[in-house]
């Protein structure tokens, strides 16, 4: 009966692991960084061990059993050794007020349940499936032997009476919501894929056009008052077919792809970069005067004109030109800034390639700027 009664509890425990779930999820889904998510992760697992030894079974004496074994052993591989570690913190001082005969013990088997899952995250990091989480369990399942903490016979008796039953339990446990935990991981960062392959350009990594449509709709939603004027610089690489007709397409996406980390790499975050066509690049500078605006594109494309590249022994170079109009949030479309723009950079390529141009968009539509020659 008792182990019945055990089976049943722990099996009530974890079902708080679809909650665990849930809020694992959100984290994936609301917070981005590596620390933060896994420090994030792990409070949502100790809340799971919190909550199991809130259902616990206690026999006389003070000796408590309950589920949060599964909780501790998977912040290891979910949360990173940092996280492990302060989930087994959470537990321990609870357990700790607890008190009882059984505290030593109960200590003793957080630190292993969380030691198992540091072990298993650093001798198999991407082993997360069903047979890793299983070879997880067995690893976890160690924490039986914190039984022997207590004097021999009584953990004789009760390594008899549940200790098969709490092994096979917390092993069950930890596969099931472990290949949950995983599933909802893959999920996310599958999310996380569809979402930025939708709005960027393959080849470069920049935003693309759609993305640049949901930038200028957000413009005057999001924009603080300081930043609502700006300019579009529109850079375009010179005599771009040539490159292609004489040294090969391969070269031509290598020359794409350094000018646009050559762009980006002068770029506030900011500031909004956005492959506009096949050799074009386009800037969108917040809280930025023209004179600003054509200082960094002189910059860049002077860096540009440094970038040395390589095709079958032989060496080459390209330049870019670069048109700039400015614009002001709910008085110039940036449909009409990005028109102004292309015309500003039709002037550097009739005058010679490799140079910056600005254009004035008229001023009952924005704010004045200075043209340069």
């Amino acid at each position: 009966m008792l182990q019945l009664s055990f089976v049943g509890q722990m099996i009530g425990s974890l079902g708080l692991g679809a909650l665990i779930v849930m809020g694992y999820g959100l984290v994936l889904r609301h917070f981005s960084g590596k620390w933060y998510e896994d420090y994030a992760s792990a409070v949502v697992l100790a809340c799971g061990a919190l909550a199991a030894m809130t259902n616990p079974i206690v026999l006389e004496s003070g000796y408590i059993f309950d589920a949060r074994a599964v909780f501790i052993a998977l912040a290891g591989p979910f949360a990173g050794p940092g996280g492990a570690v302060l989930v087994a913190a959470c537990t321990v001082l609870p357990r700790i007020m607890i008190g009882g005969d059984g505290v030593t013990a109960g200590v003793t088997g957080i630190i292993i349940a969380a030691g198992a899952g540091i072990i298993f995250n650093w001798l198999f990091p991407n082993k997360r499936t069903p047979a890793g989480f299983l070879l997880l369990g067995c690893l976890a399942a160690l924490m039986v032997l914190s039984l022997f903490m207590l004097e021999f016979r009584t953990a004789l008796a009760l390594m008899e009476s549940i200790g098969f039953t709490l092994t096979l339990v917390n092993i069950l446990g930890i596969v099931l919501l472990g290949s949950a935990l995983e599933a909802t991981k893959r999920s996310a960062d599958y999310l996380r894929d569809v979402e930025f392959n939708a709005e960027r350009d393959p080849l470069t990594g920049l935003y693309n056009r759609r993305a640049l449509g949901q930038f200028e709709g957000s413009l005057g939603q999001s924009v603080s008052p300081d930043k609502l004027h700006g300019c579009v610089v529109l850079f375009d690489i010179d005599r771009f077919k040539s490159v292609n007709d004489r040294f090969g397409h391969a070269r031509g996406d290598e020359v794409l792809q350094r000018v646009a980390a050559t762009v980006t790499s002068r770029m506030r975050r900011s500031d909004f970069v956005v492959r506009f066509g096949g050799e074009e690049i386009a800037v969108v500078l917040l809280s930025t005067s023209v004179d600003d605006a054509y200082r960094i594109a002189e910059h860049i494309r002077a860096l540009v004109e440094k970038l040395v590249f390589t095709h079958e022994g032989e060496t080459f170079t390209v330049t870019v030109s670069a048109g700039i109009a400015a614009f002001t949030v709910g008085e110039t479309k940036l449909e009409e800034a990005f028109d102004y723009a292309d015309r500003a950079l039709y002037r550097a390529k009739n005058a010679g390639r490799n140079r910056t141009e600005t254009l004035s968009v008229p001023v009952s539509q924005a704010a004045p700027v200075r043209a340069n020659a």
